[in-house]
């Protein structure tokens, strides 16, 4: 015959009886969730086999989280006292893959089984590569760098994997196997760096962070456009074009350069300040 506990164990705060009285001890009992609960057990596995100190987590319906626990030497877990409805149920151990959840449900006073097996994960002895990008001069982290893995082979370097770095300068690379390798960073504005060697043997999680310099000539910009006939439109092929810097209404000439066969002409390396451009041909006379 089986029993349900209907209610908590109750009890009173301590009294005394001195003699020939009448005590009145009311208790107020609170109702025993566990009676309108059910239990949930099961054994984790993988190739037949129970894996002890593997997680067992339970969800809701919607994926929310409801309670875990651990496995025992065999495997066997129990969650007692989860009330009744529907769940989902998970497990997880390092070297193993993340399986599907299971649908269960939770009756009142009953037992739900479940076993669960977990596949080992092929590539659990890889490893990682993570790290941060910054700038030299004040360690800010760079987003948007380019980082490029390399493994330093002979009589090559052979490229990985490249990524960008995300809004705090950080990348990261996975399942890398055993090997050496080394990383270079770039970014339009600085110069190009690399990491010193990194040897990589079994589950490893290599930091390499690196700090890249800004290039100064970086922070100029180019003019470039097509000198043509007005009347015609006819582009002006050999004409001579020069670029003026204008400070405080004086003109400098700081560029020379001539136009080609398309009449285009490109000024590079232009520093930031004011600027003209003017142009002629010239013709030697016979």
């Amino acid at each position: 015959m089986a029993f349900k506990e209907l209610y908590n164990l109750g009890y009173t705060p301590t009294f005394e009886v001195t003699g020939r009285e009448e005590k009145t001890e009311n208790l107020n009992l609170t109702v025993n969730l566990a009676s309108t609960a059910g239990i949930l057990s099961g054994t984790v596995s993988s190739g037949g086999s129970g894996l002890e100190g593997a997680t067992v987590k339970v969800y809701d319906v919607n994926d929310n989280p409801i309670e875990h626990t651990n496995t025992g030497g065999n495997g066997q877990f129990t969650i007692a006292n989860l009330p009744v409805g529907s769940y989902k149920v998970t497990a997880i151990k390092a070297g193993y893959l993340l399986p599907l959840t299971t649908p269960i449900s939770i009756q009142q006073n009953k037992k739900t089984s479940v076993d669960i097996n977990l596949t080992a994960d092929p590539d659990n002895n890889l490893n990682v590569v993570y790290g941060i990008i910054r700038k030299t001069e004040d360690e800010t982290p760079l987003q948007n760098a380019v980082v490029s893995l390399y493994s330093n082979l002979l009589p090559e370097p052979v490229l990985v994997i490249s990524s960008t770095t995300n809004n705090n300068g950080e990348f990261l690379f996975g399942l890398i196997p055993t090997g050496e390798y080394y990383v270079t960073a770039s970014k339009l504005g600085y110069y190009t760096n690399e990491s010193a060697l990194i040897e990589l043997s079994t589950k490893e999680f290599a930091a390499s962070e690196i700090s890249l310099i800004a290039d100064p000539a970086a922070n100029t910009g180019t003019i470039s456009g097509f000198i043509k006939e007005q009347a015609t439109g006819v582009p002006i092929g050999g004409a001579g074009v020069a670029l003026y810097s204008v400070v405080n209404e004086v003109e400098t000439v700081v560029a020379t350069t001539r136009t080609n066969v398309s009449g285009k002409y490109l000024f590079t390396n232009v520093n930031p300040g004011t600027y003209l451009v003017k142009s002629t041909k010239q013709e030697e006379v016979v």
